[in-house]
C-alpha cells in the first residue's frame, strides 16, 4: 500500500487483496477484512441516506467492539468525520461536544440522551450494502477528539485525513506492523491513541486485538490476553507496563510506551529480546510526533521526528535555542490539526496554532532539549497541564467543574502522587461527596479529584497570585505522627552525599542516576517497611513526592 493513500482507502484495498485475512479479534469473535468492510459499507450507505457526508462530524456512541469499529469505518467511508461520545462520560459533557460540532447524526447502541437524530448500529449493520469509492480528500476532517481545556471547557481537536494517513503509515514502519501482525487495541476510543492503534494496524493489513473491560486494569489479566492472542505489538502507558509481568510473552516483539515519561527501569525490563519504543505526540499533531528506540543503559529520549513531521525548539521570543538547551517544541508538517472546534462548527487557532515558514505550526507547551545524537529529551511543561495515569488534564477545567457547585467560593486543584487533590474555600456549607456529585455531571471520572480538602484560604505568592507550589508540596497524605518527609529527606541526602538538597529538589537534577535510585529504593524499603522500587523513585523524584508515596504505602499497610 502506498503512503499517499488515506486510511479508509488503504483498509478498503486490503479487503480486496486479502479478503479472508483476520482484521479484528473481539473476545471469541474474529472478523475478516471482507466482513469488516461489508459491514462498514452498509453503515456508510445508512449515513449517506441520513444526509451526512463529506466533512460532517457524525457521533459514535457505543461500547468498544466489532460493531463500533464498523461504525467508525463506515462514517469515514461515507466521507464524514467521527466523534466518539463515550457513554460513560457525563451527559452534559457529551451534549456540549454534540452542539459544538453541530453533529447531525449519532450512531449508537446506547440510550438516547443527546437530543440528536440517531441511527442504531445494529440497524445500520443490517442495511443495504452499497459499495462506492471513499469520499474523503486529504484536507477533509477525519475525526474530532476532545481534550482537557485550559479555559475550563473541553477542546475539540479537528484532525484531517492527511495527518491520519501520515501517522498510520509512518508508525506502521516504526512499529514493524505488517500484514498479519497482531496489535493490541487498549486505549479508550475517546483518547487519540486509539486512532493510532486502529489506523496503524488496519492500514498495515494486520489484526487488531481488542482489550475487553476485564483486562483494563492491566496486570496478569492483560498479560494473559497478550499470551492467548499472540499479540506482537502493544502500546501502553509506563504505569501499565510497570504493573505488567514481562515473562512468558514470546510473541510480543514491539513494546511502545506512550502518555507518560518513561523511566529507564522499564526499558531495562522490557527491551531485552524485543524492540522498545518511546512515543510522543499531542492530539493537535495527530497522535505521534516523535518515536525513540530505547536500549538498556542508554538515556531515555522521545526520539526523532517521524517522516512528514518537522520540529523547531525555541525560546520565549521564538528564537531557536542551542542544542542541549531546553526550549518549547513547535511542530509542523502533515499532522498539524485544522484547529479547535468552536460553536457553529467554526475552527480557531487559539494561541497554539501558528502560521509560519513551511505552513502551519503547533506550539506544544512542552520543553525539550536536542541531544548530541539528534534525539529529543523531554524536560517538562510550560503551563499547568498535567498527566495523571496517562490522561492529559488541564487543572483549570477541573476547577471549573468544581465551581459549578454554588457553595464553592474559590478552589485550586493540584496533581499529587498519581492523583488530583482539590483545595476548596466554601462560601456555603458543603460536603466533599456532594461537591464531587455536582462536578461528576460535567467531568469524566478520570478528572475527578481523589481528595477534597476544605480550607479557609488559598495560599498566595507575594504578588497576590495563587501559590500552586505550596499546594503541591502539601498534596500528599499524612502518615500519622511519624515525620516521613524528614526521614525521606535524610535518606535522599545520604544517597546523594549532599546536605543542601531540599524537599522539592529533583533527585536527578541534583546528581542522581539509576544506581542512586536503586540504593534509595532499598534504603526506603528498609526504613519504612513498605516495598519501594527504583521505578517509584523515578516517578516521584523529589523528597516530598517520594515521602507522599511512602505515606500512602504505609497507610495501605496499616489498613490491611
Amino acid at each position: 500500500m502506498t503512503r499517499s493513500m488515506l486510511v479508509p482507502q488503504t483498509i478498503a484495498r486490503w479487503a480486496v487483496t486479502t479478503p479472508d485475512a483476520p482484521a479484528v479479534v473481539d473476545g471469541p469473535r474474529t472478523v475478516s477484512y471482507r466482513q469488516l468492510l461489508q459491514a462498514a459499507w452498509r453503515v456508510a450507505a445508512a449515513v449517506r441516506r441520513a444526509g451526512a457526508g463529506r466533512d460532517d462530524v457524525v457521533g459514535l456512541s457505543c461500547r468498544r467492539g466489532i460493531e463500533g469499529l464498523s461504525g467508525m469505518l463506515g462514517i469515514l467511508l461515507a466521507g464524514a468525520a467521527y466523534l466518539y461520545l463515550d457513554p460513560a462520560w457525563p451527559v452534559q459533557r457529551r451534549r456540549h461536544m454534540v452542539r459544538e460540532c453541530r453533529v447531525p447524526l449519532v450512531l449508537t447502541d446506547a440510550p438516547d440522551d443527546l437530543d440528536v437524530p440517531r441511527l442504531r448500529l445494529a440497524e445500520a449493520n443490517r442495511g443495504l450494502n452499497i459499495t462506492y469509492p471513499p469520499k474523503a480528500e486529504p484536507g477533509d476532517l477525519c475525526y474530532v477528539v476532545y481534550t482537557s481545556g485550559s479555559t475550563g471547557t473541553p477542546k475539540g481537536v479537528a484532525v484531517e485525513h492527511r495527518g491520519a494517513a501520515n501517522m498510520a503509515h509512518r508508525l506502521a514502519e516504526a512499529f514493524d506492523a505488517r500484514p498479519g501482525a497482531r496489535m493490541l487495541q487498549f486505549a479508550s476510543w475517546a483518547w487519540d491513541a486509539a486512532a493510532g492503534e486502529i489506523f496503524v494496524t488496519l492500514a498495515a493489513g494486520g489484526t487488531l486485538v481488542l482489550a475487553r473491560e476485564a483486562v483494563r486494569n492491566g496486570g496478569e489479566e492483560l498479560a494473559a490476553l497478550l499470551r492467548a492472542e499472540r499479540v506482537r505489538i502493544a502500546t501502553l502507558t509506563p504505569s501499565l507496563l510497570a504493573a505488567l509481568p514481562e515473562g512468558g510473552l514470546p510473541d510480543l516483539r514491539t513494546v511502545v510506551a506512550v502518555g507518560e515519561p518513561c523511566p529507564p527501569e522499564l526499558v531495562a525490563r522490557w527491551a531485552p529480546g524485543r524492540v522498545f519504543l518511546n512515543g510522543y505526540g499531542p492530539s493537535e499533531a495527530t497522535v505521534a510526533v516523535t518515536v525513540g528506540v530505547c536500549r538498556p543503559g542508554m538515556p531515555v529520549t522521545i526520539g526523532r521526528p517521524l517522516p512528514g513531521v518537522t520540529v523547531r525548539i525555541v525560546d520565549a521570543s521564538g528564537a531557536p535555542v542551542p542544542d542541549g538547551q531546553p526550549g518549547e517544541l513547535i511542530v509542523g508538517g502533515e499532522g498539524v490539526a485544522r484547529g479547535y472546534v468552536t460553536a457553529g462548527r467554526e475552527f480557531t487557532s487559539g494561541d497554539r496554532f501558528l502560521d509560519g515558514p513551511g505552513g502551519r505550526w503547533y506550539r506544544t507547551g512542552d520543553l525539550v532539549a536536542r541531544q548530541p545524537d539528534g534525539s529529543l529529551a523531554y524536560r517538562g511543561r510550560l503551563d499547568d497541564q498535567v498527566k495523571v495515569n496517562g490522561h492529559r488534564i488541564e487543572l483549570a477545567e477541573v476547577e471549573q467543574g468544581l465551581r459549578r457547585h454554588p457553595g464553592v467560593r474559590a478552589c485550586a486543584v493540584v496533581a499529587g502522587t498519581g492523583r488530583l487533590v482539590a483545595y476548596v474555600v466554601p462560601g456555603l456549607p458543603l460536603s466533599p461527596p456532594d461537591l464531587l456529585a455536582v462536578a461528576a455531571r460535567w467531568l469524566p471520572e478520570f478528572m475527578l479529584p481523589s481528595e477534597i480538602r476544605l480550607v479557609d484560604v488559598l495560599p498566595l505568592t507575594g504578588n497576590g497570585k495563587l501559590n500552586r507550589h505550596a499546594l503541591t508540596a502539601d498534596a500528599t497524605p499524612p502518615a500519622g505522627e511519624r515525620d516521613v518527609l524528614g526521614e525521606t529527606l535524610a535518606l535522599v541526602r545520604q544517597a546523594l552525599d549532599a546536605g543542601e538538597v531540599g524537599p522539592d529538589d529533583d533527585v536527578f537534577d541534583a546528581g542522581g542516576h539509576s544506581l542512586v535510585a536503586a540504593q534509595l529504593a532499598v534504603a526506603a524499603t528498609e526504613r519504612f517497611g513498605v516495598p519501594v522500587t527504583a521505578l517509584h523513585v523515578y516517578d516521584h523524584p523529589t523528597p516530598a513526592k517520594l515521602a507522599g508515596l511512602v505515606a500512602e504505602l504505609m497507610a495501605v499497610e496499616r489498613a490491611a
